[in-house]
């Protein structure tokens, strides 16, 4: 695993096998190659194959501290703005880049509200890293962009209901949500609901 990984997980690796070389790399890897599967290989695989490449250290991260940083959610909405809108000019496509735009508002919005409504239920960079999935989703268009938001509320609340049948959390023990949001995310754009 990389230096800037290991000091932004700032947890011992040997202790979190999730997060392990191991795991990590191929997953990230397993990862890129269905991407490039389902996409092809066109210029927006560049954005995605980025996307990829920040949420799998959000999810581990999210998953070991429950929390997500900063430092890799927000380089990632110019990173990604900047491939779409490459992808944008070279498919002669500005449709695809202003409803990105109106999808990462969207969500955004959505889960601030959320969060706003539902007191504790989720952080800031939840939001956040809803906004940025928002962008990346509604390149590909409204149903997937409603699909991945979907998902990623069922995957929760499904986790949610799995740990508290098991006795193993409670209504009040916070759960990290920005795995599920990722998976949510990546279901969509890999399973062809368009």
């Amino acid at each position: 695993m990389s230096g800037p990984i290991r000091r932004l997980l700032a947890v011992r690796v040997e202790g979190h096998p999730l997060v392990a070389t191991t795991v990590f790399v191929p997953a990230m890897a397993v990862l890129f190659g269905l991407l490039a599967w389902r996409l092809g290989l066109h210029v927006e695989l560049l954005a995605y194959s980025a996307l990829a490449a920040v949420c799998v250290p959000l999810a581990a991260i999210d998953l070991v501290e429950q929390r997500m940083p900063t430092k890799l959610l927000l380089p990632a909405y110019p990173a990604l703005a900047l491939l779409f809108a490459l992808a944008a000019v070279i498919d002669h496509d500005a449709a695809a880049m202003v409803r990105s735009l109106l999808g990462m508002a969207s969500l955004f919005v959505f889960y601030l509200v959320i969060a706003l409504v539902a007191t504790g239920s989720m952080g800031a960079a939840d939001v956040l890293l809803a906004g940025l999935l928002g962008l990346a989703l509604a390149w590909r268009g409204w149903t997937i962009l409603a699909a991945g938001a979907i998902l990623g509320l069922f995957y929760g609340a499904l986790v949610g209901a799995v740990l508290i049948a098991l006795r193993r959390a409670s209504r009040h023990t916070p759960i990290p949500f920005g795995p599920a949001l990722i998976a949510g995310a990546f279901t969509a754009l890999l399973i062809p609901f368009d």
